[in-house]
């Protein structure tokens, strides 16, 4: 019988370090955390041997995954609930592996060398003359096989390569491993994870390991994947780095994101898990940079789809997942069936349709930890909602698309978010590219959607983004070789007209209206006052939701009913209101 080592984090962190030791403490369990996740992304390629207790969503999903009939059904589980304990199973592990420690004063160092780990299974530590790093060394017997300390300068020559230092020690540690490593590394996904920077400016400090990333490691080493944090603006510096010359991190991104163009030949989609570190970096958020956090993602999203990319968008607040190397391991039916109305009603002048886009599922963390909460909600089932949940997804958290598909209801609809299979901009897909010189990526694009559409059934996309452009007709016409039902587009504040595009039908998005914790009467105030400021021949309305409960949608939908009793009301399925929509257009009756 297989065994499946449970580590406690919550027991594993308290065993670290005392409570008079404060802000300190939060980096010895950085550390053992770190190392622990990494052993976990080393053991767990060949098969499921270390998983995390660390969120009410990793025995959620353990549960479901060694029911009878699943691919993990049968192991026996064993606690880990310390540090010490850990080592005492693992020791003989972290001793044949060894150590690369990573430099606390060049805190990219840390991301090198989780890239490091993953193509040669050195387990990556800090750097310290009493924290973690001297306690498992003594208590295992491993040693240093790669030190990174002091190894960058910004200097002369990139150690261990023939470059010029780019005049920056963080990015020459990234280049240097581009130099090194990324040949060894995944051809098909990239790492974008806040480096091992303290969230405190004048002591090391790291109070939220999940929104460190940390949780998020087992993925990338079992992956092996290129590991990576730099700034995507090349017009101010950032303040993790502000002595570099101007442009440095920019110029170090689209190093990396044409090597792996490049190494694909740009004939496939790369994937690049992560998004921008907005909370600690690159943003005006705490005074870090002049660019706003929105911004920042969309610049970063067109940086990276200049070159044939889409996003796993782990943003902060819900950016840590626990566990993905075990769950990339469980097996997918070879293809899905997505539920269809049983009625269909003719258009009715007199009647508003409304769609909800209920998102954001386009990051595999947001997604993994939110489908186990609303597959409990009471009121799951009672009214259409058109989940937009990206299906690339399911490369890193397959059991929760094989979950939905088999657990939610017949009125749950599931389409794609974002752009479509992967968060992504569209527009720079298109000769001539801003940020790359290279062909048109769109026929690759297109190809990458239809391999997920087709598998998942499905026929819609929530919304395009485009950035701060607007959607072409060329675009939607390629869209629709994919999303052949209904696609929603964003406005950006311009008054866009429905379109049928090749049987596709394209609507502007009206209004986003509750994000989580949404109060249902102020989300029915912004639906009636998108309503009644409309055309007066207006019938058809998408509102978008951000991780939003099916009980508070329902909510709203009361609500807008009893503030405009005297109007009849469709809240309909994606396939209904598509169709009623095409229908309406054909009659020009639709604004």
């Amino acid at each position: 019988m297989k065994t499946l080592w449970i580590v406690s984090t919550k027991k594993v962190l308290e065993s670290v370090g005392t409570p008079e030791m404060g802000r300190a403490r939060t980096v010895l369990q950085y550390d053992a955390m770190k190392l622990i996740v990494s052993v976990q992304g080393v053991l767990n390629r060949k098969e499921p041997t270390v998983y995390l207790d660390w969120e009410p969503q990793d025995l959620f999903w353990l549960e479901y995954m060694t029911r009878p009939g699943k691919f993990m059904n049968g192991y026996e589980t064993a606690p880990i609930d310390s540090f010490d304990a850990f080592l005492d199973v693992f020791g003989k592990t972290v001793k044949e592996l060894g150590i690369v420690a990573w430099d606390p004063a060049v805190p990219a160092t840390m991301n090198a060398a989780t890239t490091v780990c993953g193509v040669e299974d050195l387990l990556p530590v800090r750097y310290s003359e009493d924290g973690i790093l001297p306690y498992v060394l003594k208590k295992t017997g491993a040693e240093v096989k790669l030190n990174l300390v002091g190894k960058f300068t910004g200097n002369g020559i990139i150690p261990d390569t023939d470059r010029h230092s780019s005049g920056s020690k963080k990015c020459d540690a990234y280049l240097w491993a581009l130099e090194k490593y990324f040949d060894r590394t995944n051809r098909n996904i990239l790492f974008y994870t806040v480096d091992g920077i303290s969230w405190s400016d004048t002591e090391p400090y790291y109070p939220d390991l999940g929104n460190a990333f940390v949780y998020n490691h087992d993925y990338a080493i079992a992956k092996r994947c290129f590991v990576f944090d730099v700034s995507s603006y090349d017009d101010e510096t950032p303040c993790d780095d502000p002595d570099q010359p101007l442009g440095t991190d920019y110029r170090t991104m689209i190093e990396i994101f044409r090597r792996a163009y490049d190494r694909v030949g740009g004939k496939e989609m790369i994937t690049v898990c992560g998004f921008n570190p907005w909370q600690l970096k690159y943003t005006t958020h705490g005074g870090k940079g002049k660019h706003g956090g929105v911004d920042a993602e969309w610049r970063f999203t067109e940086v990276l789809s200049a070159y044939n990319m889409i996003k796993d968008a782990d943003a902060y607040g819900y950016c840590g997942i626990a566990n993905a190397s075990v769950y990339t391991k469980y097996p997918l039916k070879e293809k899905y069936h997505n539920p269809r109305p049983k009625d269909k009603p003719a258009f009715d002048p007199d009647t508003t349709y409304v769609l909800f886009y209920v998102g954001d599922y386009d990051a595999a963390a947001w997604t993994n930890r939110f489908i186990p909460r609303w597959s409990k909600d009471p009121k799951l089932g009672k009214n259409p909602l058109m989940w937009c949940f990206n299906m690339n997804l399911s490369d890193r958290i397959p059991q929760a698309f094989d979950f939905i598909y088999e657990n939610f209801t017949e009125n749950d609809y599931f389409e794609a978010g974002d752009s479509g299979a992967g968060y992504n901009n569209p527009r720079l897909l298109y000769p001539p590219r801003v940020h790359s010189d290279l062909p048109s990526g769109v026929d690759v694009w297109v190809e990458h959607n239809k391999k997920y559409f087709e598998k998942f059934d499905n026929h819609c996309i929530g919304f395009i983004i485009d950035g701060t452009s607007l959607t072409t007709e060329q675009e939607m016409k390629d869209v629709a070789r994919f999303a052949d039902v209904g696609v929603g587009y964003l406005s950006l504040g311009h008054k866009l007209p429905t379109k049928v595009v090749d049987g596709t039908v394209f609507i502007p998005h009206t209004s986003d209206i509750g994000v989580e914790h949404v109060d249902p009467e102020k989300a029915a105030d912004t639906v009636v006052s998108c309503i009644n400021h409309s055309p007066e021949n207006k019938n058809f309305y998408i509102f978008r939701t951000i991780l939003v409960s099916p009980t508070s949608h329902d909510a709203i939908i009361e609500k807008v009913k009893e503030k405009m009793p005297e109007r009849k009301f469709c809240f309909a399925d994606p396939y209904t209101f598509f169709r009623l929509a095409k229908e309406a257009k054909e009659k020009d009756l639709i604004f």
